[in-house]
């Protein structure tokens, strides 16, 4: 007789594991005021119904500093808000500065509240979407003051990144089509151009904003297109696509946009966003949009191993372009963030840097200098006037540049690359900081990795390293021979440096240090 003895362990289960919460998908709406942010916000919450029911559960962020928060006023009169959505107004404020954590918190709230299928973000006329999304990267910390959902869903964690919970999903930028060349072309400062949405210390160029605006999106919606010809809404939308070749486009007319075209797309991500730009395609190499062709929309790159004759190039800058020159200031404990200069100030600085470098002035014509200077400063209306007189002749020489963009090389700054940024009428030259020739080997990047490889392909040998011109240039009807002509012209020559016979081939464009250099000190 066989005995079998089942034995039965007690054994104890372990606790239910929450249910892993998927990041709540955000899009988030940029555009200059007027270009139609909120009509298209309305259009989204009407397609979120269908036949009296609900099919997605959307929230919504609304932050306007225009017109006393009338777009919260319009949002909230629509029938859908009051009885599903759900919907916060952050007053008074811009998401991507001083209302940063107000947006972190809000959109934490959302996600951890478990009741949503989507969130919509309603950015101000002058935020830039790149800072918006960086706040996606920022940490939760869990405290007294944290929401009991919010510390719910970071389960016992001191702290947790934002898109942990909210992710961002779609990035859409709206532009008025029959406002966009106009916009681009102006020289105004966004404080001036939107008086009542932007901070009074906001300097930045009209320009460079939308450009911005665009070459972050995901989608870019061509609003108002029953404004404008067949024949102007197609150069829109071909200068848009060359601008941004990786968003998908769509033109429209009051914000009549398919609701699967921005909500929930999982169309962004970080670094495909940052590399989307045109002018980083075209230096690539990478294949163009065909259609933009047909519009005479094109680009093209200008290289050079010579460094450019800093007088020369500022000469040519002031002639052709409103411009502003970023810099460092004491170069310390700011964060790597520079001061900028307007074109007033800066021909001041580059007439002042020349009347330095001449010692037949003396302190009397120098201070009749500095009166005569005070006295003929530019309202903003005088510097709309020069700046359009400028993009005219520009236009005339070189064709319509809508956009370029790229890294310089000035003679006597041979450890420094400069950066060169310019959108319609507007261009911003800063430091970029040091070309990786003089950086340290131990400070590069792994070899054989991919930026490894991208550094390599920068280089010209042993002397001259990574050290270039390197611009790109996007225009319609662009003359390119008298581009290259003029930016030829502003390159040193043999005659320019004072170097001794070498037999490196090279060597004389280095140490350029003599030239009068009326550009601002890079640190």
């Amino acid at each position: 007789c066989l005995l079998l003895l089942l034995l039965v362990t007690p054994v104890t289960m372990p606790p239910k594991k929450k249910k892993a919460r998927m990041a709540l998908p955000v899009t988030v709406l940029s555009g200059f005021l007027g270009a139609g942010k909120t009509t298209l916000l309305k259009k989204i919450l009407e397609q979120t119904s269908k036949d009296g029911k609900k099919v997605y559960k959307v929230a919504l962020l609304v932050n306007d500093m225009a017109a006393l928060n009338i777009d919260a006023s319009l949002v909230s009169n629509t029938r859908l808000v009051q009885q599903e959505e759900k919907l916060v107004e952050l007053h008074n404020g811009c998401i991507c500065c001083t209302l940063r954590e107000d947006l972190l918190r809000a959109l934490a709230d959302f996600a951890a509240e478990g009741k949503y299928d989507a969130v919509v973000v309603e950015g101000t006329g002058v935020s830039d979407p790149q800072e918006v999304a960086e706040t996606f990267t920022y940490e939760i910390g869990a405290d007294d003051s944290t929401p009991a959902a919010i510390r719910d869903a970071m389960d016992g964690a001191s702290s947790m990144k934002l898109d942990d919970l909210a992710r961002l999903d779609t990035c859409v930028t709206v532009v008025d089509s029959s406002t966009f060349f106009d916009r681009l072309s102006t020289s105004a400062e966004v404080m001036e151009e939107f008086k009542d949405s932007a901070e009074q210390e906001d300097d930045r160029s009209v320009g460079p904003l939308l450009i911005a605006q665009i070459e972050f999106a995901d989608v870019i919606v061509l609003n108002k297109s029953d404004l404008v010809s067949k024949q102007q809404m197609a150069e829109v939308e071909a200068s848009v696509k060359r601008l941004n070749p990786k968003a998908e486009v769509i033109v429209t007319k009051r914000g009549d946009v398919p609701l699967e075209k921005v909500l929930i797309t999982n169309k962004f991500d970080m670094l495909r966003a940052q590399q989307a730009p045109g002018w980083l395609a075209t230096m690539r190499g990478e294949p163009v949009t065909p259609e933009t062709e047909v519009y005479n929309i094109s680009s093209f790159v200008y290289e050079s191993r010579t460094p450019f004759h800093p007088e020369k190039l500022a000469d040519f800058m002031e002639e052709h372009f409103t411009m502003r020159l970023v810099h460092e200031g004491e170069g310390e404990g700011d964060e790597g963030e520079g001061e900028v200069e307007d074109e007033g100030e800066a021909r001041k600085k580059i007439e002042s840097n020349w009347t330095e470098a001449d010692d037949n002035n003396d302190d009397d014509e120098e201070e009749d200098d500095e009166e005569e200077d005070d006295e003929q400063e530019d309202t903003p209306e005088q510097r709309e006037v020069k700046a359009k007189a400028k993009l005219e002749k520009s236009r005339s020489k070189f064709g319509n540049i809508l956009r370029s963009k790229g890294y310089l090389w000035i003679a006597g700054r041979d450890n420094k690359c400069g950066e060169w940024g310019h959108a319609g009428a507007v261009l911003e030259v800063s430091c970029g900081g040091e070309w990786m020739t003089v950086v340290p080997k131990e400070h590069w990047p792994s070899e054989g990795s991919d930026i490894y490889k991208q550094i390599m392909d920068d280089f010209c040998g042993d002397t001259l390293g990574d050290r270039r011109q390197s611009l790109v240039f996007i225009g319609q009807n662009l003359k390119r021979e008298a581009i290259v002509a003029a930016l030829d012209a502003c390159l040193i020559t043999k005659e320019d440096s004072k170097c001794e016979n070498s037999k490196d081939e090279h060597a004389w464009k280095l140490g350029v240090n003599h030239l009068t250099d009326p550009f601002p000190q890079w640190p």
